[in-house]
C-alpha cells in the first residue's frame, strides 16, 4: 500500500519527503539525505503551488509507486 505522506526526491543521491502537517497554506515536512551511510534531516515549509508543482513534474513520486 501507498504512503501518501512520504515521497522520494527525483535527483542525486537518496533523498526522501516526509509531509508532518498540511494546512490551506502548504505543507510541514522533513526532508532526510542517506549519504554514505549519513544520515541528514531537515525541517522545511513547502507553499501549497510548489509541493503541487513536484508532484505534477515527478520531482516527487509517492513511496511505493
Amino acid at each position: 500500500m501507498k504512503n501518501k505522506n512520504e515521497y522520494r526526491i527525483k535527483g542525486a543521491g537518496e533523498q526522501y519527503l516526509k509531509v508532518t502537517k498540511e494546512t490551506q497554506k502548504g505543507f510541514s515536512v522533513v526532508i532526510t539525505k542517506v549519504e554514505s551511510g549519513w544520515k541528514e534531516e531537515k525541517k522545511e515549509f513547502l507553499p501549497r503551488s510548489l509541493f503541487e508543482t513536484c508532484l505534477r513534474t515527478d520531482y516527487l513520486t509517492p513511496l511505493g509507486a
